[in-house]
Order: C-alpha cells, then structure tokens, then sequence
C-alpha cells in the first residue's frame, strides 16, 4: 500500500518532467535560434517593465503641475493681455492689412503683367518687321575701309637702337616784374 504523501510525491515528479520541455527530435532549429528567441523574451519584458515604471515615475512628477497653473495665470495676467495687445497691433493687424491689400490688388497685377508681357511682345516684333523692311528696301552697305594708322620710328622705341633716350632739359627763364 501506499501512502497519501508518496502519492503526492509521484505525481509531482510526474508533472514536473512534464513541464520541463525537452528537446524534441522532430526539432530541426539549431540552439542559437533558441537561445535568441529567449533573449528577446527576456529584452521584451524588461523594456514593457522599464516603460512602465517610467510613465509612473513621469505621472507622479507631472500631477502637481494642473494645481499651480491657476495662480500662475493669475499672477501672469496683465502680462498675457498686453502681449495679446502688442501682438494685435504689431502682426496680426498689418497682416491683415496686406493680405486684405494683396487679395484685392490682385486682379490689377495680373492685367498689367499680361499687358505689360503683350506689350513687350508686341515691341520686340514691330523691332524685326523695321529691321527686316529696311534690310529688304536698303542694301546694306559695306564697312569703309580701315585707317590703318603707320607708326613711325620715333613712335616705335622697338625699332630704334638700344640706348635710352635723355632727356632734353627745357630752358625757362624767370621774369621779373615792375
């Protein structure tokens, strides 16, 4: 016979080869595969449990900050108004100043830009149409000939010898007055 504790004892050994899990031998991955499937397991869980702590940690920090936002804004007042002031007259008013300006100056630009590209256009063929009439009217003429201007040897210092010249001195004579 047996007794109610080896009985106990049987079926925990028996339960726990069962939770051991062995290699099979269908099992055709090799062990790294294993041994990086645990590890990323084991990254996984330490990240989801960093994270946690941390949104904890960032939630215990940030509670007391909606509890000094009401007299932060009351003692920060009339420094909001008047920088809501200043920002009215200073950007928002002259933006919409131009903006209002542009919108409606828009439709002129536009016609005088096309005129202004027509004109332009129109300008540049009448140009041709002239030059091309008075080309077809008028021959053109052929250039005069070109003065080609002789250098003489006193102008040519090259072709002279090659002493340097002296310098004549100039004779100046001082008058005196009466």
């Amino acid at each position: 016979m047996s007794s109610p504790t080896a009985t106990v004892f049987i079926q925990a050994a028996h339960t726990a080869q069962a939770a051991i899990p062995a290699a099979s031998p269908a099992s055709t991955s090799p062990p790294i595969v294993e041994l990086a499937r645990v590890a990323g397991h084991a990254v996984s869980l330490s990240l989801s449990y960093l994270s946690r702590g941390l949104s904890v940690l960032a939630r215990s920090l940030l509670v007391p900050l909606p509890l000094l936002y009401t007299p932060l804004l009351y003692l920060l007042g009339p420094v909001i108004a008047f920088a809501q002031v200043l920002l009215d007259i200073f950007v928002f008013a002259p933006y919409a100043i131009v903006a209002f300006v542009a919108r409606n100056v828009y439709p002129i630009y536009v016609f005088v830009g096309a005129a202004l590209i027509c004109a332009a256009l129109v300008g540049y063929l009448a140009r041709m149409i002239s030059v091309g009439l008075t080309y077809a009217i008028f021959a053109p003429r052929s250039p005069p000939p070109a003065f080609k201007h002789q250098e003489t040897a006193r102008e040519m210092p090259y072709l002279r010898d090659a002493t340097p010249k002296t310098r004549m001195r100039k004779r100046v004579s001082i008058k005196e007055e009466r």
